[in-house]
């Protein structure tokens, strides 16, 4: 999280993202425990649609979990040290990350399902493992410049967790890279799927798992809401950089702890979308041949 160092701890721009991320916690937290149970109950291991499920639940409460120390950075003074400050702003990013791969795995799962399912067949066990060990590993490599640019830095007689880059270049690259493989990449990926399924959906016979799909759209769909403001910032501060805008750089600085706020209600959110739509999801076999 930025830590601007001329704003005073009960600041707007820090106690708003707490008061959010602190309600994120008491709704977000239990409920993604319960659907992991609900989810873990009906589980079967051939069934990628809800192991896909449990991942986003997993890297949801994964957030959640890290929360409380997030808002004590925010408000208070980080005593931790420098290996809990970068481990944890790690591990934080690299859950949202591995949240917004899920979907994007989720959407082209249900396009290829749908329209192709006998090639979703031949994935096989193997090849289903491998895609998520790769979502994994793609979104630790988002995630890893947390463990060279975060730090502990005193200030105002407080010691804070925040960013440290070496140079503009270094702050350009991270966000660069944390915007097109963070947003824009898993974005083109979603309306790609969802434009051609919806192109031939018309054409199909309907879905045997309507209720799993329609809930995979309200995913994808509270993704795009509660992603975009922030990575439309993160643009808007990329091109900063190059303008050098001192008025910008103050926007961006000051709205960016509140965006990452409002970003994370969708952690908090998606245990409501499940349960909305779950009671209709049947039990699929290993590899439907149809949805």
């Amino acid at each position: 999280m930025q830590q601007p160092e001329s704003y005073p701890y009960w600041h707007m721009t820090r106690v708003m993202p707490s008061v959010i991320m602190g309600f994120c916690c008491m709704v977000g937290i239990p409920g993604n425990v319960v659907v992991l149970i609900v989810v873990g109950r009906k589980f079967e291991s051939g069934n990628f649609n809800m192991r896909l499920m449990l991942n986003l639940a997993l890297c949801d409460l994964m957030v959640l979990l890290c929360l409380p120390l997030v808002i004590n950075n925010l408000l208070r003074n980080w005593d931790l040290g420098s290996a809990a400050c970068k481990l944890l702003f790690f591990l934080i990013y690299c859950s949202l990350n591995g949240s917004v791969l899920t979907i994007t795995l989720l959407s082209v799962q249900r396009y290829v399902q749908v329209l192709y399912p006998h090639s979703w067949a031949r994935l096989g066990r193997m090849g289903e493992e491998a895609l998520l060990l790769s979502l994994w590993g793609l979104a630790g490599f988002i995630a890893s410049p947390a463990f060279s640019v975060l730090d502990v830095k005193t200030y105002d007689n407080r010691q804070s967790c925040t960013w440290h880059y070496q140079n503009l270049r270094q702050e350009m690259a991270i966000l660069l890279v944390q915007t097109l493989l963070g947003f824009v990449v898993p974005c083109c990926i979603l309306v790609t799927s969802y434009f051609y399924l919806h192109k031939r959906v018309s054409q199909a016979a309907l879905f045997r798992q309507r209720r799993l799909t329609k809930l995979v759209t309200c995913i994808v769909v509270s993704f795009f809401c509660f992603w975009t403001p922030l990575h439309l910032f993160n643009l808007l501060a990329l091109v900063n950089l190059a303008v050098q805008n001192e008025v910008v750089e103050n926007v961006c600085d000051s709205a960016w702890n509140i965006l990452m706020g409002f970003t994370i209600i969708n952690s908090c959110l998606n245990p409501f979308l499940y349960a909305f739509a779950s009671s209709g999801i049947p039990r699929a076999s290993p590899h439907p041949t149809s949805t």
